[in-house]
Order: structure tokens, then sequence, then C-alpha cells
């Protein structure tokens, strides 16, 4: 775990090395007024003056407080520090997020991922802050208390270290049922995280089938055993204070006989009994403490394990400065592309050989599961095509770098995502300073725009989470705004006007023809009304091209592609019917 900690750790070296030097003063100066209060007691044989005495008791007073103030001064600079380690890990742990491919989202669940980032964190956070500021003052109290006890009474401190063997048994054997159970409750929450966040983003599925019971009874259940796994973490961590404290307890009781004696016999005075005695309290929480530091530093190991899933996760791919960054002209060209998804043993596309030149708009069609979405992830790189069968202007794809290729690729997905920001903002999505006269065109185009100037608020309106508040063909013609904006070399359109109607269909159809002249477009729908006007129309079937032509040739066949365009077209007129 450290070795991953240390380099943030150093950032901050100058910080540490003052709570260090802090800690080691507050120490030095905490062991000074026992040797005061053996003086004043050892005094009292002899006639002490008033003046000696509060002399004395200044001193203590003096040094207990001094020792408060290093005390303060060390919870400021160390507890900082962590914090800043804290902040330096969920950025590089949100950027490594960010740099993941498509097939690591699939493999981990948004609510995991997001109890990660905050519990998991947090207790990586405990460990940099109260663990090295405990372990370090721990280990100097040690240090400086033994030592003053040696000076009164090696004999006495050799009793008052017997338990220490015990003690390490105790941190053992306890420490590794913690840990175990500690990864349970973390692992048992990722699960609770998920499950909440699935049924808030589908509460309106949800409750359209009537499950808000069932639903409950599920939560309830992962609840119930996150309860259990916490009771049962419980009660393991809540024996190791009982047990360390039972053990300091005999390591005093042994230490009251053994000294009584010694002051008997005289080998020690009163004052020496009285200063090892208090010098003895000093230990017992830094001992009590060990079981508490401990636990954090499991806790931390624990959760260092499973941020080890996002830290150790291979990137989607490095940034390549060789790689090129400028599509000139968009041409498309597929050779010979046979795909399978990872982990799959079927090809969901088989010997693609497709060419698409610039400024041409060219349209896939088929029936459902045929391979239509795949060769769009494949263009965004969302999967890797095998070498040599994809190309951008007769460059294959792998050569190109990947955020210049995406930068210069306008694409609307099926699943349309806003964010719950400004309408003015969703349109302007990573183009930082666009002049509202550039959105409204965007707007306008996609045939959004006297929609959005109907709200109370305009451009400005805020969106809810994913636009719950506007309806499917509203989300549809936004991303299409989005995608249009960034004025690209290559769009690509995945069933994007599936909730529009027809006639708003036809002019956002004519508008784009105006937009993306000279321009690549690539368009996969499933409703053959939205591509008829294509330059060339690619039917896809079970992952093959088994047509391809005009609307008018296809229609000549009589293939699948005129009996798809058959059944909507009495789809359409029953639905007139009606």
């Amino acid at each position: 775990m450290f070795r991953y900690l240390w380099p943030y750790m150093l950032r901050y070296r100058k910080r540490l090395i003052f709570g260090f030097g802090f800690i080691t003063l507050a120490n030095l100066t905490g062991i000074v007024p026992p040797i005061y209060v053996k003086n004043t007691i050892d005094y009292f044989k002899e006639d002490i003056q008033l003046e000696k005495l509060l002399e004395f008791a200044g001193l203590i007073v003096l040094f207990t407080a001094v020792s408060g103030l290093f005390r303060f001064l060390m919870r400021r600079t160390v507890i900082v520090v962590s914090r800043l380690v804290e902040n330096d890990l969920r950025n590089d742990l949100f950027a490594k997020l960010q740099s993941l491919d498509r097939n690591w989202y699939q493999k981990n669940n948004t609510g995991d991922i997001m109890s990660r980032l905050t519990n998991d964190l947090n207790a990586i956070r405990s460990v940099t802050g109260p663990g090295v500021m405990y372990t370090v003052n721990l280990f100097t109290t040690f240090i400086f208390v033994i030592f003053m006890m040696l000076k009164i009474s090696p004999l006495m401190t050799l009793i008052a270290l017997l338990p220490v063997p015990v003690m390490a048994i105790v941190v053992q054997r306890i420490g590794a049922m913690i840990h175990k159970r500690y990864l349970a409750v973390q692992n048992q929450f990722g699960l609770i995280s998920t499950k909440a966040q699935e049924n808030l983003a589908g509460i309106r599925i949800i409750k359209s089938y009537v499950l808000e019971d069932s639903e409950w009874k599920q939560f309830n259940k992962l609840n119930e055993e996150y309860i259990q796994k916490n009771m049962s973490y419980a009660r393991a961590d809540s024996a190791f204070m009982p047990s360390m404290m039972l053990i300091v307890g005999i390591g005093s009781a042994l230490i009251l006989l053994f000294g009584g004696k010694l002051i008997i016999s005289n080998v020690i005075t009163l004052g020496d009994f009285v200063a090892f005695t208090l010098y003895m309290g000093m230990l017992i929480w830094p001992s009590i403490a060990i079981g508490w530091v401990m636990g954090l530093f499991l806790q931390g190991s624990a959760a260092h394990k499973r941020l080890q899933a996002i830290i150790s996760a291979e990137p989607e791919r490095s940034r390549d400065d060789q790689g090129i960054k400028e599509i000139k002209s968009g041409k498309i060209t597929f050779k010979n592309l046979t795909f399978r998804y990872p982990g799959s043993e079927i090809d969901v596309l088989k010997n693609i050989d497709l060419q698409i030149e610039a400024g041409e708009i060219v349209a896939v069609v088929g029936r459902t599961g045929s391979g239509k979405s795949s060769i769009i992830q494949l263009l965004t790189k969302e999967f890797n095509a095998p070498p040599g069968t994809l190309f951008v202007d007769d460059l294959d794809i792998h050569n190109y770098d990947v955020d210049a290729l995406r930068a210069e690729t306008g694409y609307i997905p099926q699943d349309t995502f806003l964010f719950s920001d400004t309408i003015s903002n969703n349109i302007a999505f990573g183009l930082n300073g666009t002049p509202i006269q550039d959105v409204e065109w965007a707007a306008q185009t996609a045939q959004i725009h006297d929609s959005v100037i109907d709200l109370p608020e305009g451009y400005n309106t805020i969106l809810g989470e994913r636009g719950i508040n506007i309806s499917g063909g509203q989300k549809q013609r936004l991303s299409i705004a989005r995608a249009i904006l960034k004025h690209p070399k290559i769009l690509l359109l995945d069933d994007a006007l599936s909730a529009v109607d027809t006639i708003t269909e036809e002019a956002i159809l004519n508008n784009l023809r105006d937009v993306m002249k000279d321009k690549t477009c690539l368009w996969v729908s499933h409703r053959i009304s939205s591509i008829k006007t294509a330059d060339k129309i690619i039917v896809l079937d079970n992952g093959e091209i088994v047509e391809q032509g005009t609307h008018e040739e296809l229609l000549l066949t009589g293939g699948i592609y005129a009996d798809l365009y058959e059944k909507q077209q009495l789809e359409e007129t029953l639905q007139h019917t009606d």
C-alpha cells in the first residue's frame, strides 16, 4: 500500500518533516512534567520552601502547555497533508477512470465504483493522516518514555514490558480477522450502492411496472446482509481495545506489586515510583492506540486492495505523440473486416468490405442483432478492429491518435445522454467559450431551437438528470445539435431519429445534407424512412453485407430491404388508420 502512497506523500515532504518535528517536540516536552513531580514529592521529605513548590508547579504547567501547543501543530500539518493526498488521489483516480475502455466499465458496476471513490478513498486518507501521525507519535512516545523509565529502574521497566509479546500476538490474530471482515463490509457496501444507483436511474420503469415493493425487498435483503457483515466486523474490532486494556492493566498491577517492594527496600524513592507510574500512564493510551492504529492500517489495506481494480486496470490506449492528429477528408474503408467482442466466441461482423467516400451519406439497416451498431463502435474505437481491416483516409485507424480521431468525429448514440446543466452547455459540451449564436445555429439545424426558446429560461434552462424533464425526441435533437456543433469530418448516427416524428425527421435530414456537404456521414437506422435519401444503403444480416445500393435499387431486388420497407409502410398505414 505505502509503495503506492509514498510518491503522493513525498510531494508534501516539507509539511511532513515539520509535522514529525512537532510530534517529536510534543513528546520531548511531555516527558518533563513527571521529573518535576518526582522532585516535588522527594522535596517533601525536606523542608521545601513555597517558592520552590511554586517554581515546580509553574514548570509543570509550562511544559504541559508547550506540549499541548506542539500537539496542536502536529495535527495542523500532518492531517492537512492527508487531505492534500486525498485530493491528489481522487483526481488521479478520476483521470484513470476517464482512460479506461468500455470493456472495463461493462465488468464494473457504477455503484461499486462510487463506493471505491468515497468509502475506500476515505479509508486511505485515514491511513495517510491519523494512521501516519499516531504511528510516529507512538514510536517516539515509546522511545522517550521507556528511556526515562530505564533511568528510574531497569528492573521495573523490564516488568512493565513483559506483556508486549502477548500484545503482538493479539494484534496479529485479531488484526487478520478485522482485515478480512472489513473487506467483506466494503464489498457489500458496493453492492448496495450499485442497487441504489440502478434503482434511482430506472425509477420511471420501476414505477410503471409497479415494482416498488419488490425493489424494496431486494434492497432490504442487501442491507440486512450489510448489517450482518458490519456486526461481524464490529465484534472483531470491539475485541481489540478491551484486549489491549487488559494486557496493560496486568502490566500496571505488576508494577504496583514490585514497585511497592522496591520502595520498602529503599531501592527507589516514592518520587521515583510516582514518576514511573506517570510514565506508565503515558504508555497506556499508546498501547491501546496500537489496536486503533492497526485497525486503520488494516482498513486502508483492504481499501487499497479494492482501489487496485482501478489503479492496475489497463488504460484504453496510451497517448501516442506520433499518432496522426488530423482527418483530412473523412473517407472510410472496411477491408474484409471480421470482428467479435472481447470474451465472445461469436463473430458479430463477417467479411465486411465497404468504401465510403468523403461527402457521401451511407446508411446501414438490418434486423435487430445484425451488427449495425458494432460498425459505429469500431469507428469510435470503443472497441478495436483487427489491424489492417479499417481505414480512415486510406490509413489504418490504429495509426491515429485516438483523442484526435474522436475530436473530429461527431457521434450520436442510441442512448442519448444529457447532463444536469443548461441546454446551452449541453449543446456546446466540450467546446468552452462557444458563442451563443453558434449554439443557436446548431439547435436550428437539429430542429430543436423553437422548442428551446419556448421554455421560460430558454437556452439557460437547467436539464434534470439525463434530461428527465424533456421528451425522447427533444433529447435526440439536442444530441444531434451537440454533434454538428463540432463541425466534424465524420458524422456517425446510431438510430438517432427513432423518437422524432416523420415531418421533423425530414427537415433534419435536409439540414444535415447541407451541413455535411463534402464530409462523411454514416447513418445506422432501423427506420427506412430516415435513410431512403442516402447515397448508398447497406443491408446487414447476421453480421454480413447481403445487399447494397440506393433505395430504389434495393426495392427492385425484392430482398431483405424491400421486405423491411413493406412491413414499415404497412405499420405506418395501420397507425394512420387508427
